[in-house]
């Protein structure tokens, strides 16, 4: 299921960002939609937390292969345990290098094409933003993004939720495009036209 947050305009309801508009194209016309309707409680914050989103969006390259960066933080910490007990700092980076390079070929020629997903790039943000729950999964536990539905959060807490997913966005991807917090804010409000 979608959740989406609509504006009502003298043309009918319309998606109140890029990406609310985006999955609306994706029903034909003339489908029936059902859904559950809450007035928000402040559109114009809605639209800056996703155009915030959507600017980190766009700068965002993916880099790192196929192995996850919590793979890669587990491997890394492997063999530094090893050798910390070894009394040889530096011994197993040959080693480490090899056994990634072998992990990420096989990944390679098992999954040929990955798509750079919206929706993935922004429960990752969301995660790394501190705003997550862990569930049991098949795989062991994994870290499942909190649901930021404005319906269900006021104001106080969703600025809360806006704070720490700009500070992600901004250390994890803004910094390196932009000179200060400042710019980048002003770009993203560029990009949802609320300069």
């Amino acid at each position: 299921m979608t959740d989406l947050a609509l504006v009502k305009t003298a043309n009918g309801l319309m998606g109140a960002t890029a990406a609310d508009q985006e999955a609306i194209q994706k029903y034909k016309s003339g489908s029936v939609i059902r859904g559950k309707f809450a007035k928000m409680r402040n559109p114009r914050f809605h639209g800056k937390f996703f155009a915030m989103l959507d600017l980190a969006w766009d700068y965002w390259e993916p880099r790192g292969g196929l192995i996850p960066r919590q793979e890669m933080r587990g491997i890394e910490g492997l063999a530094k345990f090893f050798e910390a007990q070894s009394g040889k700092p530096g011994q197993l980076s040959e080693a480490v290098a090899a056994y990634v390079a072998g992990l990420e070929q096989a990944r390679a020629e098992r999954f040929p094409a990955v798509d750079k997903s919206r929706e993935a790039f922004r429960e990752w943000v969301t995660i790394e933003a501190g705003h997550f729950h862990l569930v049991h999964t098949p795989d062991g536990i994994r870290k499942e993004a909190k649901s930021i539905s404005w319906a269900e959060m006021d104001d106080i807490r969703f600025e809360a939720v806006y704070r720490d997913v700009f500070n992600a966005c901004w250390r994890l991807v803004l910094s390196a495009h932009f000179e200060t917090e400042q710019d980048a804010m002003s770009a993203a409000d560029r990009m949802g036209d609320f300069a």
